[in-house]
């Protein structure tokens, strides 16, 4: 039942959580100080119009300020989780190889907000790999080689309408870290906790205890089973997550939308961009991209061979990130061929045939050759040896992969 006073107390209320005076709502909203103070003392309320500005100004809805919710005792404890915004289907796609945690969090993120066109025969959402093949490429790390920049969420998040905003623990109370995770939450929106050191990435849509407790998801690069689970219904608890230095990713509803094709015509220009660099720009020989890291391999094979080790050391794990990355190109070129619809289909036919032979030779070095130990150093160099020729032809194959992309690249950024 509709009462005045409780509903001018509840004004007061939310003007003050906002740092507001009675002085300030009346400039803003282009009325008297005096109407202000009427309001919070229940003796008038807002006319409608009036009524939605102000809602506006303090964040809230319209039935936050008619219709308050009772104020919970002091120290009371409870818990919120938000439900997926559609129904998800079980998962259908490869766990292996899935590797990488980011694309498989902004695959979750998608599938939380109900965004996934595809539905299955009983109106679920369909819950495969395509999002994870298409982020893995708008973030890049399908173009790098144990390599990805981690500055751009706001730019993958795009193609769903929605934006984020990015904050570091360190600059903030833990308090005031924890609060800003409660209020997306209670907003509707996920958050994204990504950790300095290697532990679990949380895709977050619930907490307890105030926020001291966050209840979500956990991926984690390099754990493709953690990295195949979409399931909002069966969450985990994560205590004390604030206590360590990480950044918070607060999800929030975007101002614009890039299609989905035109995000492939920027990833791709972006990726042959990244797969063709033939310059070395860390000090670690197998990071980086592009074709420079086939030279650093054999150079690293060599280099085992001239100091007369046993173990080949150079090969894992990095035939596997390797080969996931190759998969990774292959597949989004395939898609690709659909989703841009004034793209030469024979010159991505042609690359992706070149893909495929990469694809055949890190096999062979996967099932073959890696699982069979030398027996003595010449058994090691011949097989560095073998490593090294597979790797050369895989250099020469991507090199025409891109020859052939080449023409179709340059016509679609003009």
């Amino acid at each position: 039942m509709f009462d005045n006073r409780k509903a001018g107390k509840q004004i007061a209320l939310l003007r003050r959580s906002k740092g507001l005076t009675q002085e300030d709502v009346a400039r803003q909203l282009n009325i008297s100080p005096q109407a202000v103070s009427k309001w919070e003392n229940g003796h008038t309320m807002p006319e409608l119009s009036v009524l939605v500005e102000l809602s506006e100004l303090l964040g809230c809805t319209i039935d936050q300020i008619l219709f308050p919710a009772p104020v919970p005792a002091a120290g009371a404890d409870f818990e919120q989780t938000l439900l997926p915004y559609a129904p998800i289907a079980d998962f259908s796609g490869r766990r292996w190889p899935r590797s990488m945690s980011k694309p498989a969090v902004l695959s979750a993120i998608k599938l939380f907000m109900g965004l996934e066109e595809r539905r299955d025969t009983m109106n679920r959402q369909i819950n495969d790999d395509t999002e994870y093949i298409l982020q893995a490429a708008f973030s890049g790390i399908t173009f790098g080689y144990s390599w990805e920049p981690d500055d751009d969420w706001e730019s993958c998040l795009e193609p769903y309408g929605l934006t984020c905003e990015v904050h570091a623990s360190g600059d903030f109370t833990q308090d005031g870290f924890i609060r800003m995770a409660v209020d997306n939450i209670k907003s509707g929106y996920p958050v994204v906790v990504l950790p300095k050191e290697y532990t679990d990435t949380i895709l977050a849509t619930g907490f307890s205890d105030q926020g001291r407790v966050l209840r979500g998801i956990p991926f984690l690069d390099g754990d493709d089973d953690k990295n195949s689970v979409m399931s909002f219904g069966q969450l985990k608890n994560f205590p004390e997550w604030y206590g360590k230095e990480s950044r918070l990713v607060l999800v929030k509803p975007g101002s614009k939308k890039i299609s989905l094709p035109d995000k492939c015509r920027e990833a791709l220009g972006r990726g042959f961009q990244l797969l063709s660099n033939k310059r070395h720009l860390t000090d670690r020989p197998l990071v980086g991209c592009g074709l420079v890291i086939y030279d650093n391999w054999c150079e690293e094979l060599r280099r085992e061979t001239n100091q007369e080790l046993m173990e080949i050391g150079c090969m894992f794990p990095h035939i596997f990130i390797h080969y996931e990355g190759k998969l990774r190109i292959r597949e989004f070129l395939e898609l690709c061929t659909h989703l841009i619809q004034d793209g030469d289909k024979s010159a991505f036919t042609s690359a992706i045939s070149k893909y495929e032979e990469i694809l055949s030779l890190c096999e062979k070095c996967i099932q073959e050759m890696l699982p069979r130990t030398p027996e003595d150093t010449a058994e090691a160099r011949a097989k560095r040896q073998a490593y090294i020729g597979i790797l050369q032809r895989g250099r020469e194959l991507e090199e025409e992969a891109l020859e052939a992309l080449r023409p179709s690249v340059e016509a679609l950024g003009r």
